[in-house]
């Protein structure tokens, strides 16, 4: 399902009786403190009398976009933190620099702990501050804090606008250029094979066309093409 790229609020992508999958949007916490968090506007949205009940499978951080995934039953719940390992996790973002790997694996630990991610580079444009700025699409095997910014900062080439993990200069328009835009999972009571895909917002789009120097092919590839 895709939603508008200047969606600012959150959006229900999925929902039945056992659980729901939810767009949040960069600049919001997942839960928390304070009235701005996800989980504080579900419950306190009219239209959704059983929100209270809703627990979260997972997180993003409060810059990334993207679905989040809530079980309304303790079944639900269960089933989604056993699964959750096995479901796919697809982000894309824009790095500080030109990205000379193509493709490969960033292994190393994170706080002590296995962690694993891969990683494919589509290509590159001109970026003000940066010079260059690579489009490089992520895919998790585990789910460590900040897994992608630390990875991808320790590579060589930081998330644009990640004001932690990031070398100065450090481009601060729009936030972190990060966001994920397809999740696939099982349904945690029938088994059945489910997606959603979310259309990036704007920030995430080649602003200039024809500046784009694509590397590798992706399915993907064609929800940032500036359109």
């Amino acid at each position: 399902m895709n939603f508008d790229s200047m969606q600012k609020d959150w959006a229900i992508l999925h929902q039945d009786k056992d659980h729901a999958v939810v767009l949040k949007p960069a600049g919001m916490a997942v839960h928390g403190r304070g009235q701005h968090t996800l989980t504080t506007q579900l419950n306190r949205d009219g239209r959704l009398s059983d929100a209270a009940t809703w627990q979260h499978i997972h997180r993003l951080d409060y810059g990334t976009r993207g679905p989040v995934m809530f079980a309304k039953t303790p079944t639900a719940q269960k089933a989604l933190q056993a699964h959750w390992p096995l479901f796919t996790k697809t982000y894309h973002a824009w790095h500080a620099g030109e990205w000379k790997t193509e493709s490969g694996v960033a292994a190393f630990p994170l706080d002590g702990k296995p962690c694993q991610t891969t990683f494919k580079c589509l290509g590159s444009r001109p970026w003000g501050v940066h010079g260059k700025a690579s489009l490089v699409e992520w895919s998790l095997q585990t789910g460590r804090t900040h897994q992608i910014r630390r990875h991808a900062a320790a590579l060589g080439h930081a998330i644009v606008g990640d004001p932690v993990y990031g070398r100065p200069p450090i481009y601060t328009g729009h936030g972190l250029h990060l966001t994920c835009t397809d999740l696939a999972w099982t349904h945690p009571i029938t088994g059945n094979p489910l997606t959603v895909r979310v259309t990036p917002a704007k920030k995430m789009k080649r602003a200039l066309p024809g500046t784009f120097v694509p590397h590798a092919p992706s399915p993907f590839l064609r929800l940032f093409d500036g359109s």
